[in-house]
C-alpha cells in the first residue's frame, strides 16, 4: 500500500511539474485590462473640463543668517495664477483622455467660466452653447509653499591621535570642541485640491471630493557622511596647519524642484483618484499565449492586433475548437472588455482539458472579475 500511495503521488508532482513548465514554457501578451469605476456613471459618454478655481495662494520664501530668520513673501500676478489653473486643468484632461471610458470636449466656453457658482448658473438655465456635454468637470484649490535657505548649527567633538614619533616623545591625543555650520536648502507644500463632477441633464452633481496632499524635500545639512568628511579634515588641520571648511551645499548635484512641478505632482496624484472613481481604468498586465493551431495568433496578440486576432481564431475554432485556440481567444475577448465571452471561451477550453493549469487561471480569473466588479459589466456594456 505504502509503495502505491509513493507511486501515486509521484506521479501527480510529476504531471504538476509538466503543468509548470507549460506555463512558464509559453509567451507571454501584455494586455491592458479594464478596471471599474468606483461610482456608476454609465449615462455619462462625453465630459468637458472647466476652470480650476484659485482660492489662495500662499509662496514665502524663508532666510537664516546668523540665527535670525526672515521671511519673504513671493507675489504671483494674475496671469501666474491663471497659469497654475491651466496647468492643474492640463493634468485633469490627460488623465481622462488616457482612459477608454469618456470622450473629452475641449470647450473654452465652460474653461472661461470664473468659479463654481458661474457653472451652476449656467447649467441651471442651459445656457451653455457646446452641445452634446453629458457632464462637467471643473474644481477649485488651495496652495502653500514655502522655500527655506537656512543652516544647520551643531557642536562636535573631534578626536586626533598622533602616535610618537621617537622613544623621548609622548605623541599627541586630544579631542577639540567645534562648532560646525551646515548650510541646507528645503522646499515644502500643501496643495488641497477640490474637484467636482456636474451632470448637465437632469443636473445634478454626480461625484466630488476634497484632497490634499504635502511634498517635502531637503538637500544639504548636517549628515553622517559630511561629519566623517570634517573629522578627516580636522586631522589635516593638526598636520599641515590648514584651514579646514564643510563642503558647500552649491556643489551638490541635488535640485529642488520648482513650484509649477511641485504643484502638477501633487494635483496629478489627487486627480488620479477622481478619474478612478468615475471613470473605467487600464491597468497593463501580463498573461501567457498558449501555442495553438494559429501560428498568426501569437503575433497579433502581441501587436493588440485583438480585433484581428478574433476574427482569425473564430474561424479557426469554428471547425477545429482546440482549446489552446479557445484560450487565446478568451484573452483576446478579455483584452477588449468582453468578460462574457471571455468567460464562455475560457471555460471551453478548461473542459476541453480540465488538468491545464493555464485554462483554469483564465477561467478563475475572469469568474472573479465579475463576482467582485459586477458593475464593470454594466459600464461597459452601455458604451
Amino acid at each position: 500500500m505504502k509503495f502505491l500511495n509513493y507511486h501515486a503521488y509521484s506521479f501527480l508532482l510529476f504531471m504538476f511539474l509538466i503543468s509548470v513548465l507549460l506555463v512558464s514554457g509559453c509567451a507571454k501578451a501584455t494586455l491592458n485590462v479594464l478596471s471599474p469605476a468606483e461610482i456608476n456613471t454609465s449615462k455619462i459618454k462625453t465630459v468637458a473640463v472647466g476652470n480650476f478655481e484659485i482660492g489662495s495662494i500662499i509662496l514665502k520664501y524663508k532666510t537664516e543668517r546668523n540665527g535670525l530668520w526672515q521671511t519673504h513673501p513671493v507675489l504671483h500676478t494674475e496671469d501666474q495664477k491663471k497659469s497654475i489653473s491651466r496647468s492643474v486643468r492640463a493634468r485633469v484632461i490627460n488623465l481622462l483622455t488616457a482612459t477608454p471610458y469618456f470622450k473629452v470636449i475641449f470647450s473654452d466656453e465652460f474653461e472661461k467660466l470664473e468659479n463654481d457658482a458661474a457653472l451652476q448658473r449656467l447649467v441651471s438655465v442651459r445656457g451653455y452653447k457646446t452641445k452634446n456635454v453629458d457632464a462637467v468637470i471643473n474644481g477649485k484649490l488651495w496652495l502653500e509653499i514655502e522655500r527655506t535657505d537656512g543652516v544647520d548649527l551643531s557642536k562636535e567633538s573631534l578626536e586626533y591621535f598622533r602616535p610618537p614619533r621617537s622613544r623621548n616623545s609622548i605623541g599627541l591625543n586630544l579631542t577639540v570642541d567645534q562648532v560646525v555650520w551646515w548650510p541646507y536648502k528645503s522646499t515644502s507644500g500643501t496643495l488641497g485640491l477640490e474637484m467636482k463632477m456636474t451632470r448637465l441633464l437632469p443636473t445634478e452633481v454626480v461625484a466630488t471630493t476634497f484632497e490634499t496632499r504635502t511634498y517635502s524635500q531637503r538637500i544639504g545639512g548636517r549628515s553622517e557622511e559630511s561629519f566623517r568628511q570634517i573629522s578627516k579634515n580636522f586631522t589635516s588641520v593638526l598636520s599641515s596647519t590648514k584651514k579646514s571648511k564643510a563642503n558647500s551645499i552649491e556643489s551638490s548635484e541635488d535640485v529642488l524642484p520648482s513650484f509649477d512641478q511641485m504643484i502638477a505632482d501633487m494635483a496629478l496624484s489627487i486627480a488620479s483618484g477622481f478619474v478612478r472613481r468615475v471613470a473605467v481604468t487600464e491597468k497593463v498586465v501580463s498573461y501567457p499565449i498558449a501555442e495553438g493551431s494559429l501560428t498568426n495568433a501569437k503575433i497579433l496578440i502581441e501587436a493588440g492586433a485583438y480585433d484581428l486576432a478574433i476574427d482569425k481564431l473564430q474561424q479557426v475554432t469554428a471547425e477545429n475548437p482546440d482549446p489552446n485556440d479557445l484560450y487565446n481567444l478568451g484573452l483576446c475577448f478579455e483584452a477588449i472588455g468582453d468578460y462574457g465571452l471571455a468567460q464562455t471561451t475560457y471555460r471551453e477550453a478548461w473542459q476541453s482539458d480540465p488538468e491545464n493549469l493555464l485554462f483554469a487561471k483564465g477561467l478563475g480569473r475572469i469568474e472573479r472579475l465579475r463576482r467582485e466588479h459586477p458593475q464593470l459589466q454594466r459600464q461597459i456594456g452601455s458604451r
